[in-house]
């Protein structure tokens, strides 16, 4: 510990030399030159943006180098200026968040007050990192039909290496290169605004005027970056500058406005009024700035219930009438720029995004109430104290949380099944058809809360074979609360599950087959307190104009706090080293071949449980239908399970080996194009390992300690690791009337490995291991204690966090074109290939008596199921084999708009038509989707969104 303290207490202080941190900015850098090639000293350098506020400056050193470093995303003019020369004008050279351009600048003898102004294609390429990484800016996301809902996260599925999913209410899940959706870091003009837990990047949200620009690096992201294994977006704001500058938006879709998709069903319609209010203006000129958005959205999203489903809820549910999912919600983003002095620059922003919503699924009875966000706020200071050294301090906090409520329905979740089968001494249910009574077996509260300070600084260190940019930092999270608090419906008897009389009937009635009772009301199932101080250093090596070698290294120590039990769930230092090199192959650096491999490791705050916290529970059963609840199991509170029995002293972060190569070109009119090749290795996930079972070879024979049942051991995945490949091609366009961009992922899978400890597979099938498709979640958990690679497969099936990230290819573009007499004209495409069910399992008549009977009653009399008495077995030989694949997606919006002006106020109108072609595509498997035995077997469901019309108007001032 007092090594960590010290190393750190070193890096804060080497950090006044060296160093650099996730940015929302972006440089220019360059050689000045004058006309026999000669480099220039002492020529001031500047850059100027009508949409950014303030003047950035540097002088040429002795090689005639300049740096330009923390400029906002926007259209510059750089400016050189010596006695004796010409002023020299490039323009307009467009700066994106987090990429570093080169600019020359060519000075010629004259008068001062001479100009000579280049107009030349602006660059577009990254040269100085191996980074695979795609910009989209504020412009191209308003001004294309991405989604009804004009959510900013829509554009991210118009980067190469991301595929897209739906859930309950269409919102919209992010997959990069085969991470979980909540694997991604979400920053705002980076600071880290992720909550605790790591949900998905629907937390946040904001009116779409605020944003300038959005990064997202994909693949081999420098150790600057967070921690987290999907993609680094990083999103820039909007400045104030020292004219006032405003936008008003509102955009309308009547219910009318929409069309039907789902025969005999209802349809996933979009009725809602959204208003953008956004302002800039100076509160000191040339000082200080300040900007504020705001967005108000009022919402009614319709619901995708096949016609059987509706049959089904108005058979079971006399009176039954469709009802939809309601949002109302108000969010608010708020910002200070100061550039007191020309070598500070200060800003701070406060966010609330608090959004409630009326959730919905299609066989519910009731809705529940999900709220999800709050606030972040952010400071930081950007100080460049010569040409060669820049630093910079930042401090943010968000309380980003989900909270849900059950909407007073009373009574418990009453689960309707078409039949009941008897497996492991229970009856499981078989073909859920209906939801009814409460929505929720539990309420949700989530205490979450992450505080991040960053220091860091960067220096160019040139005449060291060839020049240096020296980078280190220091990252530290010195707070990271999160938490899950239950409390249980209808007093702790929070579920019922019934079944048909007759299965072939819906009107044949109802016999309840399960009970649940808890043996509280409440429950905090987890609680903890993570901390991150990571170190990490790094040098951007040029030993030629055209050559960038990068090597660096970072150090995180995260330590984990279980409150619940006092003890410490985790502590380790965990290691991840980056190589990359860029090659410029033309000397104009129009195409650029790059590579890397890096380790990284995953986000912190990983919920490593060190017992299973239950409050105990009773498991009543009517086996033989006849109305009397014969049989209980009784599961014990574990709160008193200690962490010696539960928890791998040397747990630890898991982690991505990832290699990567690629080529980029700079093609004429604003073209530019890219391929890639990444492959990853997920290793390491957390994982639970059952370690109370006893088992005589393959026939289990009770617990070792049997005060309880399984007892699960916090560990690392060291068992299988999923194995990703992808081939991506991007093209994107960026001119004066065009902006495109278009992206085309082709993905390879499968898990490499066997079967972990003690999975009922490896006793039962342990050749059926093998798995190329839908290989469930990269992430593991240690939160559930079923493995998403268990022998039921019915993990890897799940809507949220399975199969859904698996399709083979997708391609996406958006095109944005603005003609004469004010005509825009725009376009979004997609199409994705179906996702995969996940492996196909089948049942046998009874269990197989090798593996032991269907209880076992232990020494203290207590009647345990047998873990192997499982009927369940794969379809197939292998888990890959014979997967069911959904309807692939096709999706064409497109917009058509004009502006107008008058009395100098600019105003656009656009209707926009989304899913012109009307296609029906299901998104997603239901539940049980993958079993041959379900009546459920091969069924779809979340059908997208039908054709619908939206008007905007937008006037800016």
């Amino acid at each position: 510990m007092h090594r960590v303290l010290a190393t750190l207490v070193f890096v804060l202080v080497s950090a006044a030399l060296l160093g650099a941190q996730s940015s929302p900015t972006g440089s220019i850098r360059g050689v000045v030159v004058d006309e026999q090639g000669a480099a220039m000293p002492g020529v001031v350098v500047t850059a100027t943006s009508p949409t950014v506020p303030g003047v950035f400056a540097a002088t040429t050193d002795g090689e005639g180098q300049y740096r330009l470093a923390d400029l906002p995303p926007g259209d510059y003019s750089v400016i050189g200026e010596l006695a004796g020369f010409s002023r020299v004008v490039r323009a307009p050279i467009a700066v994106r968040t987090g990429l570093n351009l080169v600019v020359p600048l060519t000075m010629k003898v004259g008068g001062i007050d001479e100009l000579v102004r280049v107009r030349g294609e602006t660059p577009l390429l990254e040269t100085s990192n191996a980074t695979r990484s795609v910009n989209i800016s504020g412009e191209l996301l308003r001004a294309t039909p991405l989604s009804e809902r004009r959510e900013w996260y829509s554009a991210l599925a118009l980067a190469p290496g991301v595929t897209t999913a739906e859930w309950v209410n269409n919102d919209k899940l992010i997959y990069v290169h085969g991470a979980d959706q909540a694997a991604n870091v979400v920053q705002i003009d980076g600071a880290d605004v992720t909550n605790a837990s790591r949900s998905g990047v629907s937390y946040v949200s904001l009116n779409t005027d605020a944003i300038d620009d959005i990064q997202i690096k994909t693949a081999g992201v420098d150790a600057a970056a967070p921690l987290g294994l999907g993609g680094i977006i990083n999103i820039a704001t909007a400045s104030g500058t020292n004219a006032l500058k405003g936008a008003l938006t509102v955009a309308g879709q009547p219910r009318a406005w929409n069309d039907h998709n789902t025969p005999g069903g209802t349809s996933s319609t979009v009725a809602q009024l959204q208003i953008d209010a956004s302002a800039g203006a100076p509160i000191v000129k040339d000082k200080l700035w300040a900007y504020g958005a705001y967005r108000f959205t009022d919402l009614t999203t319709g619901v995708s219930r096949s016609a059987a489903e509706l049959e089904a809820l108005r058979a079971l549910l006399p009176g039954y009438t469709p009802f939809d999912s309601e949002n109302r919600a108000h969010f608010w983003f708020a910002k200070l720029t100061t550039r007191w002095t020309p070598a500070h620059q200060i800003f701070g922003f406060y966010q609330e995004d608090t959004n409630p919503t009326l959730v919905v699924t299609p066989t519910a009875e009731h809705p529940s109430r999900e709220s999800i966000g709050g606030m972040a706020a952010s400071f930081r200071v950007n100080s460049v104290w010569s040409g060669r050294l820049t630093t910079r301090f930042s401090a943010s906090y968000n309380n980003k949380r989900r909270e849900t409520d059950d909407q007073d329905v009373g009574g418990p979740v009453r689960r309707i099944y078409r039949n009941a089968l008897p497996s492991s001494g229970r009856l499981t249910g078989n073909g859920l058809i209906v939801l009814a009574g409460n929505p929720l077996a539990s309420e949700l509260t989530q205490p979450n809360e992450k505080t991040v300070v960053a220091f860091d600084a960067t220096f160019l260190a040139p005449h060291l074979a060839g020049s240096h940019e020296l980078q280190a930092g220091v990252y530290v999270v010195p707070a990271q609360h999160q938490g899950n608090h239950n409390i249980y419906v209808n007093g702790g008897f929070n579920q019922e599950e019934s079944v048909l009389r007759n299965p072939a009937s819906l009107t044949s009635g109802l016999v309840p087959f399960h009970r649940v009772v808890m043996s509280g009301p409440e429950l905090t199932t987890f609680r903890q307190r993570t901390r991150d101080a990571a170190i990490y250093l790094q040098d951007a090596w040029r030993p030629t104009t055209r050559l960038t070698i990068n090597a660096g290294v970072r150090i995180d120590r995260i330590t984990v706090q279980d409150a619940i039990f006092d003890v410490r769930a985790q502590e380790s230092v965990d290691v991840g080293p980056r190589v990359g090199v860029n090659y410029a192959i033309t000397a104009d650096a129009r195409q650029v071949a790059r590579a890397h491999w890096v380790r990284v490791h995953d986000q912190p705050g990983l919920v490593t449980n060190v017992g299973s916290t239950t409050i105990g529970q009773q498991d009543l059963y009517d086996l033989d239908l006849n109305g009397t609840f014969e049989t209980v199991f009784v599961t014990p509170p574990t709160l008193a399970l200690t962490a010696n029995r539960t928890i791998d002293p040397d747990f630890h972060q898991p982690f991505i080996n990832e290699a990567g190569v690629g080529y980029a070109v700079q093609l004429p009119a604003g073209f530019g194009a890219g391929v890639d090749v990444v492959q990853r290795h997920y290793r390491h996930r957390p994982t639970l390992v059952e370690t109370n079972g006893r088992y005589n070879g393959s026939v289990f024979a009770g617990y070792l300690d049997e005060t309880f049942n399984e007892i699960f051991r916090a560990t690392n995945n060291r068992w299988n690791s999923p194995v990703y490949r992808s081939l991506e091609l991007s093209l994107t366009r960026r001119a004066a009337r065009a902006q495109a961009i278009a992206s085309f992922v082709r993905q390879w899978r499968h898990i490499g490995g066997t079967w972990q400890l003690n999975d009922p597979a490896s006793f039962i099938q342990p050749g059926a291991f093998a798995n190329d498709r839908g290989i469930g979640s990269t992430t593991g958990t240690t939160s559930a204690a079923i493995d998403t690679n268990s022998l039921s497969g019915t993990q890897m099936t799940q809507r949220s966090t399975a199969s859904a990230q698996w399709q083979d290819y997708a391609f996406r573009s958006g095109v944005v074109y603005q003609g004469p007499w004010g005509v825009a004209l725009a376009t979004n495409y997609t199409f994705q290939s179906g996702i995969w069910s996940g492996p196909i399992v089948t049942r046998l008549a009874a269990a197989d008596p090798a593996f032991g009977p269907a209880t076992v009653t232990l020494a203290n009399g207590r009647v345990v199921s047998n873990p192997l008495a499982t009927t369940i077995r794969f379809a197939y030989p292998t888990r890959g084999e014979g997967q069911l694949k959904t309807a692939p997606l096709h999706t064409w919006n497109l917009r058509v708009g004009r502006r107008f002006t008058w009395r100098g106020t600019r105003v656009d109108a656009a209707l926009d038509v989304f899913n012109l072609t009307n296609h029906d595509a299901d998104l997603s498997f239901q539940t049980g989707a993958n079993q041959t035995y379900n009546s459920l077997y091969g069924a779809t469901t979340f059908r997208q969104l039908p054709r619908s019309a939206q008007l905007t108007l937008r006037t800016t001032f």
